[in-house]
C-alpha cells in the first residue's frame, strides 16, 4: 500500500472533511481595526471563523488570536465593503472589542480648540504644530494624519497630559 492510499484510509476513518474556500472577498479599501480582548479568550476558534467570514485568511486569523492570547491587542484590516458593525457585536459576545480610527468630522479640531478657550495660536504652540496648518484644519483645506488627530483628541480628552508631556518647564 502506498504512503498516500494510507493516509486517505485514515482521513476516510475520520469522517467527512470540510473543505475551506478562500475567503470571501469585499470591494473597498481596507480599514485598520483594533482589536481587544476584554476578559478570557474562550472561543478562539469562533473568533477566527468570524475574522474569516469577514475575509481574512485563516492564517492571519491565528496570527491575531495569538497576538490576543499574548498582549491582549491585536490590528487587523478588514475590507471596507465588510459589515463591521456586525463583526464588532458578533466578537463582543466574545470578549473581543473592536476599534476603528476616529474619522474627522468637520469643526471638530475647532470644537475642541473652542471648549478649552484657547487661540488658534495657544492651541497651535501646545500641540507644536504651525498656527497656519491648524487653520487649514479648521478650515477644511487640508486634513491632521492619524497621529496628529490623535494628539487632537487627546488634548481633549486630558490637556494636562499632553501639556506635560510636550512642554517642558523653564526653570
Amino acid at each position: 500500500m502506498s504512503t498516500f492510499s494510507g493516509l486517505k484510509a485514515r482521513l476516510e476513518r475520520l469522517g467527512p472533511v470540510q473543505v475551506v474556500g478562500p475567503p470571501p472577498s469585499f470591494s473597498g479599501d481596507p480599514v485598520a481595526l483594533v482589536l481587544r480582548l476584554d476578559g478570557p479568550l474562550d472561543q478562539p476558534v469562533a473568533v477566527v471563523k468570524r475574522l474569516y467570514a469577514a475575509g481574512l485568511t485563516l492564517k492571519s486569523g491565528h496570527t491575531i488570536i495569538n497576538r490576543l492570547a499574548e498582549t491582549r491587542l491585536a490590528v487587523c484590516r478588514i475590507a471596507e465593503g465588510a459589515d463591521i458593525r456586525a463583526l464588532a457585536a458578533d466578537l463582543a459576545t466574545m470578549n473581543v472589542h473592536t476599534f476603528r480610527r476616529r474619522h474627522l468630522e468637520p469643526g471638530l479640531i475647532a470644537e475642541v480648540r473652542a471648549r478649552h478657550g484657547l487661540s488658534q495660536r495657544e492651541f497651535a504652540d501646545v500641540l507644536g504644530i504651525d498656527v497656519d496648518t491648524l487653520q487649514n484644519w479648521e478650515q477644511g483645506r487640508n486634513r491632521p494624519d492619524a497621529a496628529a488627530l490623535g494628539l487632537v483628541m487627546a488634548y481633549d480628552k486630558a490637556p494636562d497630559l499632553v501639556r506635560n508631556a510636550a512642554l517642558e518647564q523653564v526653570a
